[in-house]
């Protein structure tokens, strides 16, 4: 597993490889901007930035002259909270300030606030129990197995995907439905070319040519060498599912249809992948 990436917004670029070198020794990946609209978009763009450290004094745009913002710190709360919200998403962050007592009363209760330069150790402990508190952190501990068994085989993207699947599974908005099992198709797509590698030796490519899709191909190649009749039956019933239901047009065009799949069939299909997952990827080739 790669370690936690964090998100630093600071305006000296020496300091920022200061800390980036230190926050590796301590087990972290840093990422940094010198202004708060770049990292903020970078925030937006992915999940794995896990937590903010935010300078005391900062610009707020890119090429912006003069001294940095001495409000900084509060338009960048206000972003990070109309990100959280839009986004559904949890993100830590600290303060770490030349000026701690500047910031210490008025973020007394939202955050913890470092001396800048003199408090790494007990910013990234701060930072290590944060991330261990969140969701995705959570779902993690939960499917130990799963994601000890995908960690070589889908990317850092395609787990975050899982994650995502994993923690909107009890939705009941059918907009919300509907974009679970697309994002779910997609990732039983990668697992069974995952799959295709470990147990049949093969490219998927290989399965290209032929009518119908890959990824049935593929399953129903696996029978019953590699893959029980039980599990290739769930396997195409789940994929069929997840195609017929998950799409945005196809949902729009069957509004008055007779079936719709309900608050349990999102949860049944995600631990049908699960078991999948551990049956396609955290075995050995069967010669």
């Amino acid at each position: 597993m790669n370690p936690p990436r964090i998100l630093l917004i600071d305006d000296d670029p020496a300091y920022c490889l200061q800390l980036k070198g230190a926050a590796l020794q301590a087990g972290f990946e840093v990422v940094y901007f010198h202004n708060l609209e770049d990292g903020m978009d970078a925030l937006k763009e992915t999940r794995r930035l896990k937590a903010v450290i935010l300078d005391g004094r900062c610009f707020l745009e890119p090429r912006q002259e003069g001294n940095a913002h001495s409000n900084f710190v509060f338009h960048a709360l206000q972003q990070l909270t109309d990100i959280e919200h839009h986004y559904n998403r949890a993100i830590p962050f600290c303060v770490n300030s030349e000026s701690p007592e500047d910031f210490r009363e008025d973020l007394e209760g939202i955050t913890r606030v470092f001396l800048k330069r003199s408090e790494h150790e007990g910013m990234f402990g701060w930072l290590k129990e944060a991330i261990n508190d969140l969701p995705e952190t959570a779902i993690r501990r939960r499917f130990v197995d799963v994601f000890k068994a995908i960690d070589s085989h889908l990317d850092e993207e395609q787990q975050e995907l899982l994650i995502d699947v994993l923690q909107n599974q009890g939705t009941l908005d059918r907009a919300g439905i509907v974009t679970n099992l697309a994002m779910l198709r997609r990732l039983l797509e990668d697992i069974v070319d995952a799959g295709c590698l470990i147990k049949l030796g093969k490219q998927p490519s290989e399965f290209d040519d032929g009518q119908g899709s890959r990824t049935r191909r593929i399953l129903e190649a696996m029978h019953p060498r590699a893959l029980p009749a039980e599990l290739l039956s769930q396997a195409i019933s789940m994929y069929k599912t997840c195609s017929k239901y998950g799409n945005h047009v196809a949902h729009k065009k069957s509004r008055s249809s007779a079936y719709f799949p309900g608050k349990y069939a999102l949860p049944r299909l995600v631990f049908t992948f699960l078991e999948l997952v551990c049956h396609l990827v955290d075995e050995p080739v069967n010669n």
